[in-house]
């Protein structure tokens, strides 16, 4: 077993907080990303939970026993450092089986053992080389061949792919999600990418400021974000956020409108509001400027198109000539969108794919009316 749980884990340095009131269950099995930009908090939460830092306050449990105060070597976790932290001077056989070593296992055993896992990681021919031998991602598989070597409870994982290349990124984090399913044990594993996180997670937990935003599945963070944060930190390009107003109509039909903007939604009737519309930039489509009057229209020029290959991304500002500064919006769609700098541009969207945001919480806004068809996962009141 390897489920963890926090209990409101906190940890301030002097009068900074970097991790707030963080409570979070990792259950047995399961690959859990702590995702977000450079000193939301994600590394600090992961050395609480090794041991290497003591919490200000809260609770760390370990299949429900308490080892907020046990000693690292006492916790049965695995920690996979970023800088790999192997020993220089030894073999890779010797780094593997060094955590045997030090509890005094049998040779014969620790020797069993090493060859178990330098065969899993595809280190085997690789076991008389020393670490200054190897490239970055052989060293790599040799620190996480040190941890499985234990046979922990779970394992801790801090950036353990930043040291390497693209392609070998790609190829180490097949391998690893691989593993994962192999073994069938916790991972916990600190990133600031999206694209690990989303390709090898099965739940993601977003933090932001020291604080926990959001938890779900890579789908489910994606395509429901909680806040505008989760919003603008996930996808490439990330969702456009345009501040409008939603209101009524007369025919009591829900709109958001902004410079350059009209998104009709669903029947309903609420008071008038701030708010912020997000789309995501794949959602959008170009139309005619004979759009039918009841879709969703944004009135662009656009400014530059990127070729990425097998997609382009058109960034495009919105709202007329004249009517005060411009908002931006990103379109992402095969190549070729024929579409060049200066172009004018009318963009649309299916409303069931738009999200609302309050203006001023930046948290998602759910809808609660009996009228909104099923079929429309966005919000207008409430809170989600």
């Amino acid at each position: 077993m390897g489920r963890i749980r926090l209990d409101a884990l906190t940890r301030q340095f002097g009068d900074t907080t970097a991790v707030d009131a963080v409570s979070l269950d990792i259950e047995d099995g399961e690959f859990l990303a702590l995702l977000g930009p450079s000193g939301c908090g994600k590394t600090t939460l992961l050395r609480m939970l090794a041991g290497l830092l003591p919490p200000t306050s809260g609770r760390i449990l370990l299949d429900d026993a308490d080892i907020t105060h046990t000693p690292p070597r006492r916790r049965d976790l695995a920690m996979v450092f970023q800088s790999y932290a192997l020993y220089p001077h030894l073999s890779v056989e010797r780094n593997i089986g060094f955590p045997l070593r030090v509890r005094r296992i049998p040779k014969d055993v620790v020797r069993g053992r090493v060859a178990e896992v330098a065969a899993q990681l595809q280190l085997d021919t690789l076991l008389a080389r020393r670490p200054k031998e190897l490239s970055g991602g052989q060293r790599q598989r040799v620190a996480l061949g040190r941890a499985l070597v234990r046979e922990p409870k779970a394992f801790l994982m801090d950036e353990p792919l930043s040291n390497l290349d693209a392609k070998l990124r790609t190829a180490t984090r097949v391998e690893l999600a691989a593993l994962h399913r192999r073994l069938a044990a916790t991972f916990v594993y600190v990133t600031h990418d999206q694209v690990e996180a989303m390709t090898m997670a099965t739940r993601i937990a977003l933090l932001d400021g020291g604080r926990l935003e959001q938890v779900g599945t890579p789908t489910e963070v994606y395509d429901e974000p909680a806040s505008v944060f989760v919003a603008s930190f996930l996808g490439a390009p990330p969702m456009n956020l345009i501040p409008g107003r939603l209101a009524s109509t007369e025919q009591g039909l829900l709109r958001v409108e902004a410079p350059g903007v009209v998104a009709p939604l669903w029947p309903g009737r609420v008071p008038a509001r701030e708010v912020i519309l997000g789309i995501r930039p794949e959602h959008l489509t170009p139309v005619g400027e004979d759009a039918a009057r009841d879709a969703v229209r944004i009135r662009a020029v656009v400014e530059a198109v990127e070729n990425l290959g097998s997609e382009e991304v058109a960034l495009c500002a919105t709202g007329p000539a004249g009517a005060g500064p411009a908002g931006q919006v990103a379109l992402r769609g095969p190549r070729p969108l024929r579409l060049a700098p200066g172009d004018p541009v009318t963009l649309t969207a299916d409303p069931a794919r738009l999200h609302l945001f309050d203006a001023d919480s930046g948290r998602r806004l759910v809808w609660q009316g009996s009228a909104t068809p099923a079929d429309h996962p966005a919000a207008v009141v409430g809170r989600g």
